[in-house]
C-alpha cells in the first residue's frame, strides 16, 4: 500500500494511531464533549456510564466492520494487480491512509468504553472495593488479549491445512489469507457481545430503579 501523502509518510506499523486517537479524543471528551452532553441531557455525566460503554462497544463493532470491508477491497486489488505473492511490496495506487479510519474509530471506542467502565466501577463499588474495581478493568483487558490469542490459534487450526496446502485465514501472506473473513467473524462476535451487554445493562438499571423507589418509600 502507498504510505505517502505528499511529503507526509505514514509509518508502516501505524500502531501509534489508536493511542494517539485515544489521547486526543479523551482530551476532547474531558474538555468539551462531557460538558456539552451534560447541558443537553441535564445528567451529571451527560449520560449513564453504561450508555457510554454501549456507545463504545457499538463504535468498536463499526471499526471492525470497516476493517473487514476495506480488507476485502485491498485483497481484491492485490489479486487483480498481481500482488498475491508480493505481500510485502507496496501497492502504489492504494493509499494506506484508509486504515486511519478504523484506527480512529477504535480509539474513540476505547475512550467511551474505558471512561464509562471506570466511572461505573468507581461509582457503584463500595468504598473499600473501588481500587479493586479499577483493577478489574485492567484485568478484563488482559483477559481479552489472552482469549484473542486462543481465538487466533483456533481459527488458524480450523481454516488451514498444511497437507493440502490450504492457507489459514491468518496466513503470514495477507494476500493469500482471508483476514476479511476473520474481521467479519469479529464483527459478528462484537454484535453478539453488544446485545448481551444491553440485556444485562437494562436488567441492572431496572434493579437500580427498583431499589431507589423502595428506599424512597422508607
Amino acid at each position: 500500500m502507498n504510505t505517502h501523502k505528499g511529503l507526509l509518510k505514514l509509518p508502516v506499523a501505524c500502531l501509534f494511531f489508536p493511542a494517539s486517537a485515544f489521547f486526543f479524543i479523551l482530551a476532547f471528551y474531558c474538555t468539551t464533549f462531557a460538558s456539552l452532553a451534560r447541558r443537553l441531557t441535564v445528567l451529571p455525566h451527560g449520560a449513564s456510564q453504561l450508555q457510554w460503554v454501549s456507545l463504545g462497544l457499538a463504535l468498536s463493532v463499526l471499526s471492525v466492520a470497516w476493517a473487514a470491508g476495506f480488507e476485502k477491497y485491498r485483497r481484491n486489488y492485490a489479486m487483480d494487480h498481481g500482488f498475491e505473492a508480493l505481500f510485502l511490496s507496496p501497492m502504489p495506487n492504494l493509499s494506506a491512509y484508509w486504515l486511519l479510519i478504523q484506527y480512529v474509530l477504535i480509539g474513540v471506542a476505547e475512550v467511551f468504553c474505558i471512561v464509562g467502565l471506570l466511572e461505573f466501577l468507581y461509582q457503584e463499588a463500595p468504598d473499600a472495593m473501588r481500587s479493586v474495581g479499577s483493577a478489574y478493568a485492567a484485568v478484563a483487558g488482559g483477559l481479552g488479549c489472552f482469549f484473542a490469542t486462543i481465538l487466533n490459534n483456533i481459527i488458524n487450526g480450523i481454516t488451514g491445512n498444511e497437507i493440502e496446502g490450504k492457507q489459514p485465514w491468518l496466513s503470514q501472506n495477507i494476500n493469500s489469507g482471508r483476514f476479511d473473513y476473520f474481521y467479519w467473524l469479529l464483527t459478528v462476535l462484537g454484535i453478539i457481545n453488544f446485545f448481551v451487554f444491553l440485556f444485562f445493562a437494562k436488567r441492572y438499571m431496572r434493579n437500580v430503579l427498583r431499589r431507589f423507589r423502595k428506599d424512597r418509600l422508607f
